[in-house]
Protein backbone atom coordinates (compact mmCIF):
# COMPACT_ATOMS: atom_id res chain seq x y z
CA UNK A 1 0.00 0.00 0.00
CA UNK A 2 1.61 3.12 -1.27
CA UNK A 3 0.64 6.86 0.79
CA UNK A 4 0.76 10.06 -0.61
CA UNK A 5 2.84 12.88 1.53
CA UNK A 6 1.22 16.67 0.44
CA UNK A 7 3.90 19.58 0.13
CA UNK A 8 4.73 21.49 3.86
CA UNK A 9 2.63 23.98 4.11
CA UNK A 10 3.28 25.54 7.42
CA UNK A 11 4.70 28.84 6.73
CA UNK A 12 1.90 29.35 4.27
CA UNK A 13 -0.45 28.52 6.69
CA UNK A 14 0.88 30.57 9.19
CA UNK A 15 1.38 33.79 6.75
CA UNK A 16 -2.47 33.41 5.84
CA UNK A 17 -3.51 33.31 9.07
CA UNK A 18 -1.11 36.48 9.95
CA UNK A 19 -2.73 38.54 7.36
CA UNK A 20 -6.15 37.43 7.84
CA UNK A 21 -5.89 38.84 11.49
CA UNK A 22 -4.35 42.25 10.29
CA UNK A 23 -1.70 42.29 12.47
CA UNK A 24 0.69 44.17 10.44
CA UNK A 25 -0.27 47.64 10.06
CA UNK A 26 0.34 50.08 6.93
CA UNK A 27 3.27 50.69 5.08
CA UNK A 28 2.99 54.30 6.21
CA UNK A 29 5.23 53.07 9.13
CA UNK A 30 9.23 52.13 9.33
CA UNK A 31 9.78 48.23 8.34
CA UNK A 32 12.39 45.78 8.50
CA UNK A 33 11.68 43.57 6.04
CA UNK A 34 14.12 40.76 7.16
CA UNK A 35 13.37 40.98 10.01
CA UNK A 36 9.58 40.41 9.41
CA UNK A 37 10.56 37.30 7.16
CA UNK A 38 12.79 36.08 9.73
CA UNK A 39 10.16 36.53 12.44
CA UNK A 40 7.65 34.68 10.41
CA UNK A 41 9.94 32.13 9.58
CA UNK A 42 10.93 31.73 13.07
CA UNK A 43 7.64 31.44 14.45
CA UNK A 44 6.61 29.33 11.91
CA UNK A 45 9.89 26.52 11.86
CA UNK A 46 11.06 27.19 15.40
CA UNK A 47 8.16 27.66 17.52
CA UNK A 48 10.15 31.24 18.60
CA UNK A 49 7.73 34.32 18.72
CA UNK A 50 10.66 36.26 20.08
CA UNK A 51 10.99 38.47 16.92
CA UNK A 52 7.21 38.00 15.69
CA UNK A 53 6.18 39.75 19.20
CA UNK A 54 9.67 42.50 18.75
CA UNK A 55 7.89 42.99 15.11
CA UNK A 56 4.76 43.53 16.60
CA UNK A 57 3.46 41.26 13.69
CA UNK A 58 1.16 39.88 17.00
CA UNK A 59 1.39 37.93 20.77
CA UNK A 60 3.25 36.12 22.18
CA UNK A 61 -0.10 33.81 22.72
CA UNK A 62 -0.81 34.62 18.88
CA UNK A 63 2.53 33.62 17.60
CA UNK A 64 1.33 30.35 19.35
CA UNK A 65 -1.92 30.05 18.30
CA UNK A 66 -0.63 29.96 14.29
CA UNK A 67 2.43 27.98 14.90
CA UNK A 68 0.02 25.08 16.13
CA UNK A 69 -2.78 25.97 13.68
CA UNK A 70 0.18 24.84 10.91
CA UNK A 71 1.11 21.79 12.74
CA UNK A 72 -2.47 20.92 12.38
CA UNK A 73 -2.59 21.41 8.93
CA UNK A 74 0.07 19.34 8.13
CA UNK A 75 -1.29 16.65 10.31
CA UNK A 76 -4.56 16.67 8.56
CA UNK A 77 -3.00 16.74 5.33
CA UNK A 78 -0.40 13.68 6.36
CA UNK A 79 -3.45 11.95 7.26
CA UNK A 80 -5.44 12.25 4.68
CA UNK A 81 -8.80 11.58 6.15
CA UNK A 82 -7.87 8.35 7.48
CA UNK A 83 -8.29 7.37 11.46
CA UNK A 84 -5.67 6.48 13.87
CA UNK A 85 -5.34 6.67 17.60
CA UNK A 86 -5.03 9.73 19.45
CA UNK A 87 -1.69 8.98 20.84
CA UNK A 88 -0.47 8.02 17.02
CA UNK A 89 -1.55 11.39 16.26
CA UNK A 90 -0.10 13.36 19.30
CA UNK A 91 3.28 10.92 18.66
CA UNK A 92 2.87 12.86 14.82
CA UNK A 93 2.51 16.41 16.18
CA UNK A 94 6.14 15.93 18.06
CA UNK A 95 7.76 14.25 14.65
CA UNK A 96 6.44 17.27 12.76
CA UNK A 97 7.63 19.61 15.11
CA UNK A 98 11.04 18.59 15.75
CA UNK A 99 11.42 18.45 11.98
CA UNK A 100 10.27 21.79 11.43
CA UNK A 101 12.78 22.78 14.32
CA UNK A 102 15.57 21.11 12.31
CA UNK A 103 15.83 23.20 9.48
CA UNK A 104 18.65 24.92 8.31
CA UNK A 105 18.21 28.60 7.14
CA UNK A 106 19.81 32.42 7.72
CA UNK A 107 17.58 35.54 6.52
CA UNK A 108 19.73 38.21 4.63
CA UNK A 109 19.54 41.60 3.87
CA UNK A 110 16.29 43.21 1.95
CA UNK A 111 16.62 45.10 -0.96
CA UNK A 112 14.16 47.64 -1.68
CA UNK A 113 12.30 47.95 -5.21
CA UNK A 114 11.66 50.83 -7.02
CA UNK A 115 7.77 49.96 -6.51
CA UNK A 116 8.20 50.03 -2.47
CA UNK A 117 8.57 46.27 -2.03
CA UNK A 118 11.10 44.41 -0.87
CA UNK A 119 13.68 41.79 -2.05
CA UNK A 120 14.85 39.30 1.02
CA UNK A 121 17.36 36.90 0.47
CA UNK A 122 16.54 33.41 2.79
CA UNK A 123 19.81 31.30 2.62
CA UNK A 124 19.08 27.57 3.41
CA UNK A 125 20.36 24.01 3.78
CA UNK A 126 18.04 21.82 2.29
CA UNK A 127 17.29 18.86 4.82
CA UNK A 128 17.99 15.35 3.65
CA UNK A 129 15.06 13.15 5.53
CA UNK A 130 12.43 12.84 3.49
CA UNK A 131 14.45 10.52 0.59
CA UNK A 132 15.63 8.09 3.79
CA UNK A 133 12.62 7.77 4.96
CA UNK A 134 10.48 6.80 2.57
CA UNK A 135 13.38 4.05 1.39
CA UNK A 136 12.81 2.70 4.66
CA UNK A 137 9.41 3.01 4.89
CA UNK A 138 8.35 1.54 1.45
CA UNK A 139 10.42 -1.49 2.23
CA UNK A 140 8.73 -2.30 5.56
CA UNK A 141 5.22 -1.78 4.64
CA UNK A 142 5.88 -3.96 1.82
CA UNK A 143 7.53 -6.64 4.35
CA UNK A 144 3.54 -5.77 6.36
CA UNK A 145 1.64 -6.13 3.37
CA UNK A 146 3.38 -9.73 2.71
CA UNK A 147 2.65 -10.77 6.14
CA UNK A 148 -1.52 -9.49 5.76
CA UNK A 149 -1.85 -11.58 2.71
CA UNK A 150 -0.40 -14.64 4.52
CA UNK A 151 -2.29 -14.06 7.73
CA UNK A 152 -5.80 -16.15 8.02
CA UNK A 153 -7.49 -13.36 9.03
CA UNK A 154 -7.03 -9.51 7.28
CA UNK A 155 -6.57 -6.50 10.05
CA UNK A 156 -9.48 -4.45 10.27
CA UNK A 157 -9.17 -0.80 8.01
CA UNK A 158 -8.44 1.14 11.34
CA UNK A 159 -5.82 -1.64 12.14
CA UNK A 160 -3.89 -1.41 9.24
CA UNK A 161 -3.72 2.57 9.03
CA UNK A 162 -2.91 2.39 12.49
CA UNK A 163 0.49 -0.14 11.96
CA UNK A 164 1.15 1.72 8.30
CA UNK A 165 1.15 5.38 10.21
CA UNK A 166 2.93 4.05 13.22
CA UNK A 167 5.49 2.58 10.53
CA UNK A 168 5.70 5.75 8.69
CA UNK A 169 6.32 7.65 11.75
CA UNK A 170 9.15 5.81 12.87
CA UNK A 171 10.59 6.12 9.66
CA UNK A 172 10.63 9.45 10.23
CA UNK A 173 12.11 9.78 13.37
CA UNK A 174 14.66 7.52 11.96
CA UNK A 175 15.73 9.31 9.06
CA UNK A 176 15.35 12.81 11.30
CA UNK A 177 17.92 11.39 13.70
CA UNK A 178 20.54 10.45 10.98
CA UNK A 179 19.53 14.07 9.01
CA UNK A 180 22.18 15.51 6.67
CA UNK A 181 21.88 18.74 4.87
CA UNK A 182 23.07 19.97 1.32
CA UNK A 183 25.10 22.95 0.52
CA UNK A 184 24.15 25.83 1.16
CA UNK A 185 21.97 27.89 -1.39
CA UNK A 186 19.66 30.42 -1.37
CA UNK A 187 16.30 31.66 -2.43
CA UNK A 188 14.40 35.31 -2.55
CA UNK A 189 11.04 36.22 -0.91
CA UNK A 190 9.56 39.39 -2.43
CA UNK A 191 7.44 41.78 0.34
CA UNK A 192 4.81 43.53 -1.55
CA UNK A 193 2.55 45.75 -0.88
CA UNK A 194 -1.15 44.55 -0.89
CA UNK A 195 -4.38 46.44 0.53
CA UNK A 196 -1.77 49.24 2.37
CA UNK A 197 0.23 45.85 4.03
CA UNK A 198 3.06 44.16 3.41
CA UNK A 199 2.82 40.87 2.38
CA UNK A 200 4.81 37.86 1.53
CA UNK A 201 4.44 36.97 -1.98
CA UNK A 202 2.67 32.94 -1.97
CA UNK A 203 4.32 31.73 -4.95
CA UNK A 204 8.09 33.30 -2.79
CA UNK A 205 6.98 31.17 -0.09
CA UNK A 206 5.79 28.11 -1.43
CA UNK A 207 9.35 27.93 -3.43
CA UNK A 208 10.99 28.50 0.05
CA UNK A 209 9.33 25.59 1.46
CA UNK A 210 10.08 22.99 -1.64
CA UNK A 211 13.68 23.92 -1.82
CA UNK A 212 14.35 23.38 2.42
CA UNK A 213 13.24 19.53 2.33
CA UNK A 214 13.89 17.22 -0.18
CA UNK A 215 10.16 16.84 -1.42
CA UNK A 216 11.34 15.09 -4.71
CA UNK A 217 11.93 11.33 -2.71
CA UNK A 218 7.90 12.04 -1.47
CA UNK A 219 6.74 13.21 -4.69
Amino acid sequence: MKMKMKRLKTVAVMLMAVLALGLFGGCGISFDASAYIKALLDNSYKNDSAEFVAQKIGSAEEASTLYEQGIESELTALLAGNTVSDELKDEYRQVLKDIFKAVKYTVGDAEKQDDGSYIVTVNYEQMQIFGAAMDSYMTKVEDMTNEWTQAEELPSDEEMYEQIYTTLKDCLKDALSNATYADEASATIRVEIVDNTYTPNDDDIANLESVMFDLDAVN
